[in-house]
């Protein structure tokens, strides 16, 4: 089973990662986990930077927990890029966290979340 872990730097992706490292019911070490960071495009073409280290915390901890994982960075639109590395590596779940907006702030700012529940093919479990 793969599952494609949403990270995004936030104390909502480490709160995520936390659970998934807790839950052993349902989180088995032998899966498959790919932590993905979506950088947004600036438009200057500019490939993402290997020096960026948003995605070694999170993969150190899944580590030390006993949970392999690889880690994927790629430049876009975060909820798209989500949802296309999802179908790109067969995932079979995709896990994020949430930040909780009120609706108000959703509907002005927009969602990831949001976004991804609304448009991915593949199940979306989202960690508060």
């Amino acid at each position: 089973m793969t599952l494609l872990l949403a990270i995004d730097g936030s104390h909502y992706s480490h709160r995520m990662v936390t659970y998934i490292a807790s839950n052993e019911l349902l989180f088995r070490p032998e899966h498959d986990y790919v932590l993905l960071h979506a950088r947004p495009d600036t438009g200057f073409g500019s490939p993402v930077a290997p020096e960026d280290d948003v995605l070694d915390a999170p993969a150190a901890f899944l580590l030390n927990q006993g949970f392999a994982c690889r880690t994927l960075m790629r430049r876009g639109p975060p909820a798209v890029t989500l949802i296309d590395a999802a179908v790109d590596l067969q995932a079979n779940l995709i896990v994020m966290g949430c930040r909780g907006h009120s609706p108000l702030t959703s509907m002005v700012l927009g969602s990831v979340t949001q976004e991804v529940l609304a448009r991915s093919h593949v199940p979306v479990l989202v960690i508060r």
